[in-house]
This record gives C-alpha cells, sequence and structure tokens, in this order.
C-alpha cells in the first residue's frame, strides 16, 4: 500500500504542475522542508560521501549530514539490521573547486610542459585534484 499512497501524491501534483509550466515556470526550486522531509522519508543509500569544502561560504554538508543520518534512524526502525555508512570529509577548496580543472588533455600537456605539481599550481586544479583524490579513495574502500 505504501506505493500506492505515494503513486497518489505524485499524481495529485500533477495539475499543479501543469499549471506552473503553462504559466510559464522554467525552475524548480523546491522548498527546504519539501526537500528535508523527502529525504528523512526515501533516501537509501547505503553508502554516501559528502564532501564539505574548507573554503565554501554557502555550504550545507553538515545540515545534509544530518537529515540523512534522521533518514537512516527511520530507516533502522523499519529494517534494523541494514547498516548505513555516511561518510563526511573535508578538502581543501570552495563550492566551485569541482568546476575549476581544466580539460583532461589540456591538463595532461601542462603537466607534460611544467610537470605535475608547477601545472596544478598555476593552472589552479590542485584542490580540485584532492577532490577526485576522495572521491576515488572512497570508491575503492567500497569496492565500486
Amino acid at each position: 500500500m505504501p506505493m500506492l499512497k505515494e503513486g497518489v501524491e505524485v499524481a495529485e501534483q500533477l495539475p499543479l504542475l501543469i499549471n506552473e509550466v503553462a504559466d510559464g515556470a522554467r525552475d524548480f526550486i523546491p522548498q527546504n522542508e519539501a526537500v528535508s522531509t523527502a529525504a528523512r522519508r526515501a533516501y537509501r543509500a547505503r553508502r554516501t560521501l559528502i564532501l564539505k569544502y574548507e573554503n565554501d561560504g554557502i555550504d550545507e554538508s553538515e545540515d545534509i549530514a544530518a537529515l540523512l543520518r534522521e533518514s537512516e534512524r527511520v530507516m533502522r526502525m523499519k529494517r534494523p539490521m541494514i547498516n548505513f555508512d555516511l561518510q563526511l570529509k573535508e578538502v581543501k577548496g570552495g563550492h566551485a573547486t569541482p568546476l575549476l580543472a581544466p580539460p583532461l588533455d589540456i591538463a595532461t600537456r601542462a603537466e607534460d610542459l611544467l610537470g605535475a605539481q608547477t601545472a596544478r599550481e598555476r593552472l589552479l586544479y590542485m584542490e580540485a585534484d584532492e577532490t577526485v583524490d576522495a572521491l576515488l579513495k572512497w570508491l575503492e574502500e567500497g569496492r565500486l
């Protein structure tokens, strides 16, 4: 029955969505409370990595981690034997750090010409590399 209830809830939202699009809506900006409620009820990933950047003035990593821990408590009430792995890792950089890495072919050429360390410093993607390293380590730990 829970799936039927969720299906009805989705169907009830369709007329509102259609009206918003008809009125010219182009962006979807959910309210924080709606996101929080949905995450608490429905987030079921067994492993999660949240990256927090040292110099990110708009970071919400701690809030997201707390929300996902609540989701874990809800799930454990239903299925106490299920294990969750939620990791919060702080890395150097700011909000845009993952976007700063140059395309791989340019980075490779620059590293061939300048050396890896110098290229990373001059092209400002050393912190983006740290992000990649953190992700790779997390994936390897999970043997994915």
